[in-house]
């Protein structure tokens, strides 16, 4: 697979980054010979464990994303739900957190992505052992004054969304105990006035 995307980033794509039609013609070549593989090996009486994400950015910001199965199967996400999860992560609380938490392309301006990520593995690290915590490598890809940039994080903003993560899960946790205490409704009304204040702040 490393082999076909060297051959279509030098061929086909001049060694630069691909646009997202590209990179879905690139996938859909994936998804073939990946499709072709398992289906020899399972007629060998051989099982297939497989999961795998292949994602990328173009030079207009667009983020491509792309989910295989244990078929070789790909199904693009970037748009509908937006994000995605493999291993057991998924299933004990990766996708239920992104799920409570509303995420959605849409909403996802303005939001802070590496501490929502970060908080998500936190939190499944917890309870699944399969799951490790935010303290390997991270990286991150994006576009920066209109090139696509792809790099190791820094161990100062591991650090930083680490007690981001930290200072979420405590706020959670008083929301919830406030709002057996004194009821959600004067909570809901602290927070109403909040989102007041930073609208109020935005317009001066």
């Amino acid at each position: 697979m490393r082999r076909n995307f060297d051959q279509l980033a030098i061929k086909e794509w001049n060694s630069k980054t691909p646009s997202s039609s590209q990179f879905e013609e690139a996938v859909k070549r994936i998804e073939s010979a990946l499709i072709d593989r398992f289906k020899k090996l399972r007629d060998q009486g051989l099982e297939i464990d497989f999961n795998m994400i292949l994602v990328s950015v173009d030079h207009q910001g667009k983020a491509s994303m792309y989910l295989f199965d244990r078929r070789g199967l790909a199904e693009p996400v970037h748009d509908n739900p937006g994000f995605a999860v493999i291993g057991t992560g998924f299933i004990t609380g990766g996708n239920l957190l992104l799920r409570l938490l509303g995420y959605s392309p849409e909403e996802s301006y303005g939001l802070d992505l590496g501490a929502l990520s970060t908080f998500i593995i936190d939190v499944v690290s917890e309870i699944d052992p399969a799951v490790g915590p935010f303290i390997g490598e991270s990286y991150y890809m994006g576009l920066k004054e209109g090139k696509v940039e792809l790099g190791v994080m820094g161990e100062e903003y591991i650090k930083e969304f680490k007690e981001k993560a930290r200072q979420r899960k405590e706020l959670i946790r008083k929301i919830w105990r406030l709002s057996d205490s004194v009821g959600e409704q004067k909570v809901a009304t602290k927070i109403e006035e909040l989102e007041k204040e930073e609208q109020n702040a935005d317009h001066e």
